[in-house]
């Protein structure tokens, strides 16, 4: 009797051992996972280009678009003797070109940024940075028209516009519009402008020409 009650219980332990071994080798459900769509912040576009100076110093044109219609510039410099330095434009329209010119006459020349909006009107800007004797650089001011001081100059301009150099000249180049002129078809003729560079009392200064 005794080895029977021996034998139950042995079949018994055994059989809870088993169901122990199934409990443990069953996989435990994965919580289930929600993907979530992660937004990612568009990268503002770089563009980078070099002009030399007819005295082989190097300007550096950097420019970081956040969007279609705005950009921030920064000009560094390589080969100047005394400084070589960062000068930034926060804020503008979108680079367009640039031009390498000696304006002034005395010898070094300095560098015209062309920048341009994305509206219709393609209207462009001018951005000066001036060799101190190759020491150097530094911006050069360009003054703001009034109202009337522009509408008077710019008779008939609806952007479109274009800079150039000619010899030791800053010209501007406009297509002049008519009253009833639409923004494809002008039928004035164009003007030119021509800018010239003097000296201030802390930079240089590039205005137009009378």
């Amino acid at each position: 009797m005794k080895r029977i009650l021996l034998s139950m219980i042995m079949i018994a332990l055994l059989s809870s051992c088993d169901q122990k071994k199934a409990t443990d080798t069953k996989e435990t459900p994965k919580p289930a996972t929600e993907l979530k769509k992660v937004e990612e912040t568009p990268k503002s576009e770089t563009n980078s280009k070099e002009f030399k100076t007819k005295t082989g110093k190097t300007f550096i044109i950097n420019e970081e678009k956040p969007s279609a219609s705005i950009s921030k510039i920064t000009v560094t410099t390589k080969g100047f003797t005394e400084v070589n330095e960062s000068l930034k434009i926060e804020e503008s329209d979108p680079f367009d070109y640039a031009l390498i010119a000696d304006v002034n006459n005395d010898g070094f020349d300095e560098l015209y940024i062309i920048t341009r909006g994305a509206g219709s009107g393609s209207y462009a800007n001018v951005y000066g940075f001036s060799s101190n004797k190759d020491k150097s650089v530094t911006p050069i001011y360009v003054p703001e028209l009034s109202d009337d001081q522009f509408v008077a100059i710019f008779k008939g301009y609806m952007g479109h516009d274009k800079f150039y150099v000619e010899g030791n000249k800053l010209l501007r180049k406009y297509p002049v519009y008519k009253k009833d002129d639409t923004n494809s078809n002008p039928t004035g003729g164009d003007k030119i402008l021509e800018y010239k560079l003097k000296p201030g009392e802390a930079s240089w200064i590039l205005e137009l020409k009378k």
